[in-house]
């Protein structure tokens, strides 16, 4: 693989690294936290890697890798803990939204 392939890949992950962190961001917007796009995709990047971490080591890590979850958002976004819960509750919902639009303009998920 060329050099020039190598950078187009690179450029590659973080677009979509970036446009998947949209949900996560507008909900933070929404509930009156501080963030930008890029701080949003990094926090995300770092929560995933903590929460596989701890479902590795721990027998309850899921309890406890949501708890972290949240506590990161938490202090990452200015959020009280239930602005954080609604945080992560409402990019799902947000990212529900973005796909049904996306399928009234005749795209879907495979196209995506």
């Amino acid at each position: 693989m060329g050099l020039m392939a190598t950078i187009w890949m690179m450029l590659g992950f973080v677009i979509v690294f970036l446009i998947s962190a949209i949900p996560l961001y507008l909900a933070v917007l929404f509930l009156g936290g501080k963030t930008t796009l890029v701080k949003t995709a990094f926090i995300s990047f770092l929560a995933g890697l903590v929460v596989f971490a701890v479902k590795l080591v721990f027998s309850w890590g899921a309890l406890i890798a949501f708890i972290i979850l949240i506590w990161i958002y938490r202090e990452s976004f200015k959020l009280k803990w239930w602005k954080a819960f609604v945080a992560w509750v409402l990019q799902f919902v947000i990212l529900y939204a973005l796909i049904l639009i996306a399928a009234l303009f005749g795209f879907t998920l495979a196209m995506l």
